[in-house]
């Protein structure tokens, strides 16, 4: 055979050898890292969640101080009050307990109860032991139960005189009152004697009787006791 035929079948043979495929190219609006700068970018990622849920953990803890600082100081405050108004009302019982509330009843009146009661030592008739009374801040007696008719009648004993009270027989309803208004109670006095128009009562040491208020009589006053 020819040597150029040989020369030329080798070269077409060469020509038709099959080329080997490249690896494609990525589109050139793609953008390509290497591998390492993916890795460091996820890393990066979760780097940055952690760090958002740290901040979230000590937002959640400074609220929670907050809120258990305010109702530390609230009970404080609470029991702070507390042991003030402890105190003030010790303070207060001890003043009362050092220092009770005195009454007292001025010179020549006697004590009773919360009253102070005197009996006169001059006569005259209802009125004008009305007008004495009322003349001394006081008034004629007004008796409420048994037990102060009790204490009248025993300090009446000795003195040898009826005394006129604040009670007398009022028209029209024709009944006994007393010179507040009220009327008088049959379970506290039982009046003998004659009831009549223009009657008072008069306390001795044994009755309660009935007279003309233009008779002649001492009488009893009352007015409160006073604080010292």
């Amino acid at each position: 055979m020819d040597a150029s035929v040989v020369y030329a079948d080798l070269n077409q043979a060469r020509t038709q050898e099959p080329k080997h495929a490249s690896p494609p190219h990525p589109p050139p609006d793609c953008c390509w890292f290497p591998r390492r700068h993916r890795l460091a970018l996820k890393l990066g990622c979760v780097g940055l969640i952690l760090l958002v849920l740290i901040v979230i953990k000590l937002s959640v803890l400074v609220l929670v101080q907050k809120t258990q600082l305010g109702k530390g100081i609230q009970e404080n405050n609470t029991k702070a009050s507390v042991e003030k108004c402890n105190v003030n009302v010790s303070e207060i019982s001890t003043k009362t307990t050092e220092s009770p509330v005195q009454l007292k009843c001025p010179k020549d009146w006697l004590p009773h109860r919360d009253k102070c009661i005197q009996f006169s030592q001059e006569n005259g008739v209802w009125k004008d032991g009305l007008s004495n009374c009322t003349s001394k801040g006081a008034t004629l007696l007004l008796i409420h139960d048994q037990e102060e008719l009790r204490f009248i009648k025993d300090s009446i004993e000795g003195k040898g005189n009826s005394f006129w009270i604040g009670l007398n027989y009022s028209l029209p309803d024709k009944n006994w009152r007393w010179i507040n208004g009220s009327t008088v109670s049959s379970d506290v006095l039982k009046i003998t004697g004659e009831t009549k128009i223009n009657s008072c009562v008069v306390v001795s040491k044994d009755n309660v009787i009935s007279e003309g208020c233009d008779s002649d009589n001492r009488w009893i006053c009352q007015k409160e006791q006073k604080h010292l």
